[in-house]
């Protein structure tokens, strides 16, 4: 599973190509599907701490069909503390009734002389941090 490095308080941009996989490879656009990416604490989390979908934090690239771009702002990682998170993105059909996870891995958060906040408290069990 890949490890996607980020800083924290950085934007972060993660960029992939998504095609159809229902089809033979017909490009992914926001007139043929839902794109909805998810990050979380871990992959058995239920509540995300932050979601994207098709012109809410994924777009498309323009020229390059298939290709979206996923960015979650600085403000959202500037409140993420130093470690691992779990992220996914699922495609369906515009009506829901096909769908597959496209996307998975783990995002490992690190802070720099240059990140916003260097004393983010460890999260307590039970304790909903968001």
């Amino acid at each position: 599973m890949p490890v996607w490095h980020v800083v924290n308080s950085d934007d972060l941009l993660l960029a992939t190509t998504v095609a159809l996989p229902w089809t033979s490879g017909t490009p992914a656009t926001p007139l043929n599907s839902r794109l909805h990416f998810v990050l979380a604490e871990d992959r058995f989390d239920t509540q995300a701490i932050w979601t994207g979908d098709w012109n809410s934090g994924i777009t498309a690239v323009d020229g390059h069909p298939g290709l979206v771009k996923i960015r979650i702002p600085s403000e959202m990682s500037a409140r993420l503390r130093r470690g691992n998170y779990a992220y996914s993105m699922q495609i369906t059909d515009l009506f829901g009734k096909q769908r597959t996870t496209i996307l998975k891995g783990t995002m490992l958060v690190e802070y720099e002389p240059n990140s916003d906040n260097h004393d983010i408290p460890y999260r307590r069990p039970n304790e909903v941090p968001y």
